[in-house]
């Protein structure tokens, strides 16, 4: 699932850009980033890829961004 930006990007300098940035900058691009992955048509193409991403992760990242997927009684 390569679509969007065609050039060379140097990952690890956007990640440490992006966990330096403030939260609304934070919040800004995970929103792009669901955004995008709902255009794909099929919530099991979204879920493969993060699975694929998942696979790629350690256990102690998998757990700092289980943080993410935390959902208050108020569902926000």
């Amino acid at each position: 699932m390569k679509k969007g930006i065609r050039t060379s990007i140097d990952w690890p300098l956007v990640g440490a850009e992006l966990a330096n940035c403030g939260d609304d900058e934070q919040i800004d691009f995970f929103k792009a980033f669901v955004k995008e992955c709902k255009s794909w048509g099929t919530s099991h193409q979204t879920e493969m890829q993060l699975t694929s991403i998942s696979r790629g992760l350690k256990k102690e990242e998998k757990e700092i961004l289980s943080a993410l997927s935390y959902i208050r009684e108020d569902n926000t």
